[in-house]
């Protein structure tokens, strides 16, 4: 049959009603949460508020991390997750954000060293980065809970997540 590929996204919406107490997401362990040990790195703006927010467990408040809207570039923050580990989803979250957040996200992984250097534009030394969730549109106020239709087999410590602004 050869190559054949599908027109799905990798991903879809493990709670689309947003109020489902458990989800396909539930099982797994948050590996980018402050709580268990992940550690912001770098972030390339935080004029708007702390990358570190984007780790924090507690509920959303509106000291989030936002991108610069009418910026010609994306914004970026590279995160240490707690523990190296394989990616079955995400939880991007932008409740509290009514027209400041960034409507495209996209994410990426890479396994390095645990005291790898990161550079000026969130590359970090010594490794090379795969996408693990591509280009995708979020809504503002919105807690997006988005799993991969197949969890990672190759494990990961470093992600970088990217806000790609609106031009608005």
């Amino acid at each position: 049959m050869g190559n054949v590929q599908s027109s799905l996204p990798a991903y879809y919406n493990a709670d689309p009603t947003n109020e489902a107490y458990t989800h396909s997401l539930s099982k797994y362990v948050d590996l980018a949460s402050s709580a268990i040990g992940a550690k912001l790195i770098k972030a390339s703006n935080e004029r708007f508020g702390a990358a570190a927010n984007l780790i924090n467990p507690s509920e959303p408040t509106s000291d989030a991390w936002v991108t610069r809207r009418h910026n010609p570039e994306s914004d970026w923050a590279v995160v240490r997750l707690g523990s190296s580990g394989t990616i079955a989803g995400f939880d991007i979250d932008t409740r509290g954000l009514d027209g400041t957040h960034a409507n495209q996200v996209s994410i990426q992984g890479c396994l390095a060293s645990e005291d790898a250097l990161v550079d000026g534009n969130g590359d970090v030394e010594g490794a090379e980065w795969t996408e693990l969730l591509p280009r995708i549109e979020v809504s503002a106020n919105s807690r997006h809970l988005l799993a991969l239709w197949t969890p990672t087999t190759e494990a990961f410590n470093f992600v970088r997540l990217v806000l790609h602004p609106d031009g608005g």
